[in-house]
């Protein structure tokens, strides 16, 4: 006969049951750890990563427009630009060439001109204002950008119309130019005529403003002038309106608006980039003769003479935008090319990046 052995396990005892309880809840928490380092570490990695960007593109546009600072196309001479334009002077930065590259120290007066416009509010498409930080720089950059319009006949007289080869993405209202190698004229489009490929520039307050004050141009073009867009831009560093959050403007004119109130030119501020916390400028002079190498970099407010500043250095304190991946709050203070920033203790992570650019037209006077 055969006999079957007593079964002895009858089940766990308490001290077996806490032994492996502690081990699942060691094994787990070791789990949960690795898990929440690898999301941390990601979620680091992702906030650096895209800050690199946004840093990227920011620089990106504003050393862009540096170098194109002046440009009038083949002239060489700013003092060859005429303008019809209602309400320009020589000292008017918005609606002519005069003063291609300004600063703002710490959003004071705008660096020659003396203008005031855009520092205290500036209309963010119309609805909420848009300050300027106080403690950030300003650069307002102006020049002709070609868009491929050029006079297909000389005009007969100094008032008639602009007969050119295609009307390209001209529209009316806009503030553009007619130049050739020699003389510039700044004028309002007041009419399109896409039939005859033909560009008018009436006299008077039209539809929108402001108008030019007379047709009559400086003199006759003929075929070896182009159309081209005025630009002018300005970049500072604001809080958005909608998020509190900083970010980098761009002030510029609004090529949209003309078809929605038509009542006038329009300069709005564009948010472009988040993520920008302050931005220092300082313009580099050619004091000592016509080497276009600057030997000194001065502050706005210090610049001795405008004609003279061929290159300028940016240095922007760029932040993540997240602010809850780690633990150790950022206390630290940064040094932008000799101005002590220090922002508001949080949990964000920062960097501090600069560069210097030449202003190409300047290089070649």
């Amino acid at each position: 006969m055969i006999k079957s052995m007593p079964n002895n396990q009858q089940g766990l005892t308490l001290v077996e049951l806490m032994v492996a309880v502690t081990i699942g809840i060691l094994i787990l928490t070791g789990v949960t750890g690795v898990m929440i380092t690898n999301k941390r570490m990601y979620k680091e990695q992702n906030e650096m990563g895209r800050l690199q960007e946004n840093v990227r593109f920011a620089m990106e546009m504003i050393l862009k427009d540096i170098r194109r600072a002046g440009y009038m196309g083949c002239m060489d001479r700013v003092t060859g630009v005429n303008s019809t334009v209602n309400g320009v002077s020589s000292d008017a930065f918005l609606l002519s060439l005069q003063n291609p590259i300004e600063g703002s120290e710490s959003a004071s007066t705008w660096y020659p001109s003396g203008s005031v416009e855009g520092l205290s509010e500036v209309n963010d498409l119309h609805v909420n204002p848009v300050e300027m930080l106080p403690d950030s720089d300003g650069i307002s950059l102006k020049f002709f950008e070609p868009i491929g319009v050029r006079i297909r006949s000389p005009m007969p007289l100094v008032s008639a119309e602009l007969k050119v080869d295609t009307v390209g993405p001209l529209q009316e209202g806009e503030i553009v130019a007619v130049t050739d190698c020699a003389t510039a004229d700044v004028m309002q489009l007041t009419e399109i005529q896409t039939v005859s490929d033909s560009l008018q520039h009436n006299p008077g307050n039209t539809n929108p403003s402001p108008g030019n004050s007379t047709a009559a141009l400086s003199k006759t073009y003929g075929t070896d002038a182009e159309v081209v867009r005025l630009v002018a831009r300005r970049y500072f560093v604001a809080n958005s309106p909608v998020t509190g959050e900083t970010a980098l403007y761009m002030y510029a004119q609004d090529l949209k608006d003309f078809d929605n109130d038509g009542d006038t030119v329009e300069f709005i501020s564009q948010e472009l980039i988040e993520g920008v916390e302050n931005m220092q400028i300082l313009f580099g002079e050619d004091t000592a003769g016509d080497d276009t190498v600057a030997d000194i970099y001065v502050d706005a407010d210090a610049v001795g003479n405008w004609d003279n500043v061929v290159s300028a250095r940016v240095s922007l304190l760029m932040r993540t935008i997240q602010q809850d991946f780690t633990a150790q709050i950022n206390t630290k203070t940064y040094d932008l090319m000799g101005t002590t920033i220090d922002p508001v203790d949080d949990y964000r992570r920062r960097r501090v990046f600069a560069s210097t650019i030449q202003i190409r037209n300047r290089a070649n006077l």
